[in-house]
């Protein structure tokens, strides 16, 4: 995967925004959107699809402690049900698609809690054991929040501090280090429980989750592992994470 540096740039811009306009998202950007989910498709082996008409089940109903409203579009992140590494897929490749999103001027959210997440599988394409993990809204926005979305983003606020989330090394940690904890620092997370943290020691980056948050712990995990790997980029390291015994290590 080539990682654009507009992704980066999308990290500070991106905050979550649930109330959007009576406009479709342009032709343009739609095809942008899905042959990046079509590239992502292939690599990772989900099967993320793009619904355009996402407000039929999101509008209205409670999502991310907050209502949905206007008429959004939204990503689908599928996947096969009996892969053991499938919420963390798909926060990871979710996360770049919505840094993509933002980049291109769209509003997004993440939404693992209450949708209707029935009437949605009916407008998506399942193969055999397949199941859907969660959805993002995306779609054009105000520039500015609504007064409704200042108050819901209230309880989102605070940050982990750079202690907090880099909860263990044993020396002070090198640039690209540093750059991606920044990074991984405002990654979204279900309903704000910041599950994850990351360690340094013996020059080895690695990344687990330190507590469970309401079943959304692992996609938590794939977000904070995009933002990371886009920071480090940034301190001039390429690298890319590996599973072992107790988690992943960045090399």
């Amino acid at each position: 995967m080539i990682l654009k540096n507009s992704w980066y740039s999308a990290i500070e811009q991106r905050t979550s925004r649930r109330a959007y306009k009576k406009q479709r998202i342009e032709i343009k950007k739609v095809t942008q959107i899905k042959n990046l989910i079509a590239m992502f498709n292939e690599e990772s082996e989900l099967n993320i699809q793009f619904v355009e008409n996402g407000d039929l089940f999101l509008s209205g109903f409670k999502a991310s402690y907050g209502l949905i409203s206007g008429t959004p579009s939204l990503i689908a992140l599928v996947g096969d049900a009996n892969d053991q590494d499938l919420k963390r897929k798909a926060g990871y490749f979710g996360e770049f698609i919505v840094l993509e999103c933002v980049s291109l001027g769209l509003g997004t959210c993440w939404i693992s809690g209450t949708y209707n997440r029935e009437e949605c599988m009916k407008s998506i394409q399942l193969k055999e054991n397949e199941t859907l993990v969660c959805v993002i809204a995306i779609g054009n926005v105000l520039q500015n929040k609504t007064v409704k979305e200042l108050l819901i983003s209230q309880f989102g606020k605070g940050k982990q501090s750079f202690n907090e989330l880099l909860a263990e090394k044993d020396c002070t940690p090198p640039l690209w280090v540093a750059n991606g904890i920044e990074a991984a620092r405002v990654s979204p997370s279900a309903v704000n429980g910041k599950p994850i943290a990351y360690r340094y020691k013996k020059e080895q980056l690695s990344i687990y989750i330190a507590k469970k948050n309401h079943d959304a712990e692992e996609i938590d995990l794939g977000i904070s592992m995009a933002h990371f790997q886009l920071g480090a980029l940034q301190g001039r390291k390429e690298g890319t994470w590996l599973k072992v015994e107790n988690g992943y290590i960045f090399q």
